[in-house]
């Protein structure tokens, strides 16, 4: 006789918060550079909501220093706060990057920073009795940034806060190959 040890769901449970944060591959010293590094966050952040068709409405954003550093005191600085539900990468990196000018200490080298939503809710579904944005505007908008980059290849078209260069971004020199992801990399038998 068998008997199920777990149950069987008909439909996977709602998110309730994501986050984006990653190690930066040399530390930060420069706001400019944290800029760029919370908004990129923030914006990768949006992609996944919109790829789930949600909404955020609570905002947090943390920095910290390395806690194996030798001679430096580590620091965890962060905020967190409620916000319009949104889906758009303008407005959350607007506020997220406002959030962390608020956090920024000069002196410090930060080794990661990251963005976290929470309280996510169906997209426009939530009601907006005093909305100080126009949800639809910014639906079409990010769809159409959205089509643009699943047709031509992630990042072809972002904000330009998210930065050009990206010399914070984390070390890739061990990266494992895509086999199953990328047609470049796929693995090659040759014979003898």
């Amino acid at each position: 006789m068998n008997v199920s040890c777990l149950p069987l769901q008909m439909m996977v449970a709602t998110r309730k918060g994501l986050a984006c944060t990653r190690a930066f591959g040399r530390p930060v010293t420069s706001w400019g550079e944290m800029r760029e590094a919370v908004a990129a966050y923030a914006h990768r952040a949006a992609e996944k909501l919109r790829a789930e068709d949600l909404e955020a409405c609570h905002l947090a954003v943390f920095m910290h220093t390395d806690p194996h550093a030798q001679g430096e005191r580590y620091q965890h600085l962060q905020h967190a706060a409620r916000i319009e539900p949104t889906s758009d990468s303008r407005d959350l990196i607007a506020e997220a990057v406002r959030m962390a000018e608020g956090l920024w200490r000069d002196g410090l080298r930060y080794a990661k920073a990251g963005v976290v939503l929470n309280d996510l809710v169906p997209a426009g579904r939530q009601a907006r009795l005093f909305a100080t944005r126009e949800p639809r505007a910014s639906a079409r908008t990010m769809a159409v940034m959205d089509a643009i980059n699943r047709q031509h290849g992630a990042g072809t078209v972002r904000p330009a806060a998210t930065g050009i260069a990206r010399s914070w971004s984390t070390r890739r020199a061990m990266l494992s190959p895509r086999y199953t992801t990328h047609i470049g990399e796929i693995l090659r038998a040759t014979a003898f």
